[in-house]
């Protein structure tokens, strides 16, 4: 390496990479907007199916007839064949269902959705057949498509809590999910859309790289440290030990945000509306424990500790939080997809050398 280069950072932190009329990020200042709108207001008072609409077509229709007309194109064709279905679930025989998953989104798009000219169809199909297709690898019974695509994402990951505040926690967490700038796995479908590939085989690197225990795979890790914190029978204790042993706590802390994670407070004020959120009292006990020790370094709990709580409390096992996961950033991927399809420009970035000089082969 020459030396008047400097190192390169693989992770990009600070590289502007591309121009995105979709959604922006300050981490510093703790705000997330989509298309102009605060994300947490979005999930405070929008269907999934209107925050969809949003960062799809790129306007806010709360009611009426755009939505309705919207949600019904989700619904179009989202039911696989029984063949589809069969391919999805063989791919969980011997894997994961998270790599299972990554390898059966290109189910979602199917030959009708690939034939559609209007790209605005063909994504709100594919958008349909994200539920059918986690579904399907689970092996769990297809969701009717009469249904919300909360309550359609909910029976996706064989939830056992669909009751209306239940199911409305979990749309909250969906819309949160569903759009919050570049990040690894929606640069992932970038970087596929940008050679011209279709959506499903975008989708997929998006899935594979979600699965990363880095990024999707953090909400599994941020449940098992809030079960031994409860089974610690001493929860604040429990934190303060870990921080004093300078281990990192999942669900604390995050790569953009050196604020208070803004996603939280609608999807706290959603399960407390639940009731009855067992892990939530514990997530508190850590939090309130973590604060003083955490929060002058600029960590603070993140989406991943009270989505992990959530889907505890569904009862959603841990193999499918990167379904969950899936299920709400879909929409967000398909508009990354189809921003960077017309642009027309493949992403090709370069790096620096490390290697040996040249040398001769003989």
């Amino acid at each position: 390496m020459s030396a008047n280069i400097a190192p390169a950072d693989g992770s990009l932190e600070g590289v502007l990479v591309a121009s995105s009329a979709i959604a922006t990020v300050d981490g510093r200042a703790g705000i997330a907007l989509v298309r102009g709108y605060l994300l947490p207001e979005l999930a405070e008072h929008c269907t999934y199916e209107a925050v969809a609409h949003l960062v799809l077509r790129g306007e806010l229709t709360r009611v009426g007839d755009p939505v309705r007309t919207f949600a019904d194109q989700v619904r179009e064709g989202s039911v696989l064949s029984p063949t589809e279905r069969a391919t999805a679930r063989a791919l969980a025989h011997g894997n994961t269902e998270a790599d299972a998953l990554a390898a059966a989104m290109i189910l979602t798009d199917d030959l009708t959705a690939r034939s559609e000219p209007d790209e605005s169809l063909r994504t709100a199909r594919v958008l349909g057949r994200v539920a059918s297709v986690c579904a399907a690898v689970a092996g769990f019974d297809a969701p009717d498509p009469a249904w919300s695509y909360a309550r359609r994402a909910a029976a996706a990951l064989g939830a056992k809590r669909v009751d209306p505040a239940a199911l409305r926690a979990l749309e909250v967490l969906l819309c949160l999910e569903a759009e919050h700038g570049l990040s690894a796995s929606t640069f992932a479908c970038r970087v596929a859309a940008s050679s011209g590939a279709n959506a499903g085989p975008s989708l997929a690197a998006a899935v594979a790289t979600l699965s990363g225990e880095r990024h999707g795979g953090a909400t599994a890790q941020a449940r098992a440290m809030l079960e031994a914190a409860r089974d610690s029978g001493d929860p604040q204790g429990f934190v303060r030990q870990k921080c004093e042993a300078r281990e990192r706590l999942p669900g604390f802390g995050h790569r953009v945000y050196k604020v208070a994670d803004p996603r939280v407070v609608p999807l706290r004020a959603a399960m407390r509306a639940m009731g009855d959120a067992p892990l939530l009292d514990v997530v508190e006990l850590v939090a309130q424990a973590a604060e003083p020790l955490l929060a002058p370094k600029g960590i603070y709990p993140n989406i991943d500790l009270y989505g992990a709580a959530l889907l505890t409390t569904l009862d959603v096992d841990p193999s499918r939080y990167v379904a969950a996961f899936t299920l709400g950033i879909a929409c967000g991927w398909l508009a990354h997809w189809s921003e960077v399809r017309a642009s027309g420009r493949l992403v090709r970035p370069d790096s620096v050398y490390t290697g040996p000089a040249q040398r001769s082969v003989v």
